[in-house]
């Protein structure tokens, strides 16, 4: 929302940004992202159905590396143009173009391009205390993956996203004490298939 104070003199003019700008403007200052994640799911009574662990590391460019380490080992990359999601006790690779539709794929909310995520996205602001912000963003394309994603700020660092279905399911995933633009390897977007690993390849949708 946008406020604007006016005297009864002839004075400037203050605008303040609303939640869209605010929100694009701490994508853009992201260039990387990398730390922990916990992840919870919780039906839509609140009741725990699953946790998982792991790390993550994001760069802009749609590349991401995203290693679930328990209960079960997955290991999910992008390299900005292809996706493998490796299951580690199955030996299975699957292979897929990566999907441009960031309302499918939220991982590409702290990789993709900040304008994109103005354009796929409605944007308000939830909650505001002191430093730390939620934003909530619904899905303005047909058939998303989830009907409302909420992501938390305190300042410029990402804390936490919280996704909803249309059947109440929730995920909520937290990084605590996430790096900010620190250095990544690029050699981890560019996945290799394990030896002996069965690769299914897909195609999109």
């Amino acid at each position: 929302m946008r406020k604007i104070f006016c005297g009864l003199l002839l004075v400037p003019t203050l605008v303040w940004a609303g939640p869209t700008e605010e929100l694009l403007g701490h994508l853009q200052s992201l260039k990387t992202l990398s730390g922990q994640f916990d992840q919870t799911i919780l039906d839509a009574s609140g009741t725990h159905l699953q946790e998982a662990h792991g790390n993550f590391q994001v760069a802009r460019g749609n590349r991401f590396y995203w290693h679930t380490q328990d209960p079960f080992e997955q290991i999910a990359v992008s390299n900005g143009s292809k996706v493998w999601v490796y299951d580690v006790d199955l030996e299975q690779v699957v292979e897929r173009p990566l999907s441009a539709d960031l309302s499918k794929t939220p991982a590409l909310l702290f990789g993709g391009q900040p304008d994109a995520v103005g354009k796929a996205f409605r944007i308000a602001e939830k909650d505001h205390d002191g430093q730390t912000v939620t934003y909530r963003l619904t899905p303005k394309g047909d058939d998303p993956l989830f009907e409302q994603l909420d992501v938390t700020f305190q300042g410029n660092q990402p804390q936490s996203m919280r996704l909803k279905d249309a059947l109440g399911q929730q995920t909520v995933i937290d990084f605590p004490q996430a790096k900010v633009n620190g250095k990544l390897d690029d050699s981890l977007f560019d996945f290799q298939p394990p030896e002996g690993a069965d690769v299914i390849q897909q195609q999109s949708p």
